[in-house]
């Protein structure tokens, strides 16, 4: 069994001008990287960490996809990305979760992330993606003083989003989105802000490819403490405590406790096949199925 990883942390966004600029997600990245090494049996040869300005749309699709054409049965692949978040509005008016790479223009779809892991057989690689961004955050506020990890949008912008939007996709690398079509309802405040509601029974599917570790609720915003991001800084004390075997759903439960010294206003997410998540986090599966 190989272990392979992609790890990205951007606080540089001045190539953008929908992004501001994050006073610790960078750290998150390297820290998480050092993480895998230290508690999680990862060779250091194999992880690859992707900062700032050399986090080009490019630059993450290219590792990522050498990532995962060198993963066989057995191996593990994770990807890690601390940033902004956003959406993709797509042609039939559907939205795909976006992260947000530093140069302009530069997301990343869910649905890009899903052709690279299309030829993965999820019966034998443990894809696993954890994001530290306003990913999916379902509450588009009107940018405060908190520095939160959300592409900033214009009001025309969340306008269009709650009058299109019909589908959200709650977990990466899904093989037919289908089944989700009108899985999610937007209503519009009239301070501006965008409340969503989205089908929480669809979160599981023994289709998805990936496993997907995720900031913060579709209502909510991923946020830092200057240091790390909220949910990193909740990881790292989680494995800190637990050691690196743990199922996930004990990792969400801890993770989740975690999180609250230093904020109310997220919940991390667990997304994936429900047949893999009693197995240990960043492990090879055990059986095939």
């Amino acid at each position: 069994m190989t272990k392979r990883a992609v790890c990205v942390g951007i606080n540089d966004y001045s190539a953008r001008s929908d992004c501001v600029t994050l006073p610790d997600a960078r750290p998150d990245g390297e820290a998480w990287a050092q993480l895998l090494v230290d508690a999680f049996t990862f060779d250091a040869d194999k992880v690859t960490l992707i900062t700032d300005k050399n986090a080009s749309r490019q630059a993450v699709l290219s590792a990522l996809s050498t990532m995962l054409r060198q993963s066989a049965a057995g191996d593990v692949a994770c990807f890690f990305f601390a940033g902004h978040g956003g959406r993709n509005r797509l042609a039939d008016g559907t939205y795909f979760e976006t992260i947000c790479c530093a140069d302009a223009g530069g997301d990343i779809s869910d649905r890009e992330i899903d052709e690279f892991a299309g030829a993965l057989s999820p019966d034998f690689v443990n894809f696993t993606l954890v994001l530290d961004s306003c990913h999916s955050g379902g509450v588009f506020d009107p940018p405060g003083d908190a520095i939160i990890r959300g592409q900033a949008w214009s009001a025309d912008q969340a306008a269009a989003f709650a009058q299109s939007c019909r589908l959200i996709v709650p977990h990466v690398c899904l093989s037919d989105p289908s089944a989700l079509q009108d899985n999610v309802s937007v209503t519009r405040d009239q301070d501006g802000s965008l409340q969503m509601s989205v089908d929480e029974n669809l979160n599981f599917s023994d289709s998805a490819k990936a496993t997907l570790l995720a900031a913060c609720r579709y209502d909510q915003n991923s946020s830092g403490t200057g240091s790390h991001g909220c949910f990193t800084q909740a990881l790292i004390d989680t494995i800190n405590q637990c050691g690196m075997q743990i199922s996930h759903p004990d990792l969400l439960t801890q993770v989740r406790q975690s999180i609250t010294k230093y904020t109310s206003k997220q919940i991390p997410q667990l997304r994936g096949r429900p047949v893999r998540l009693q197995e240990s986090f960043l492990e090879g599966w055990n059986y095939s199925i």
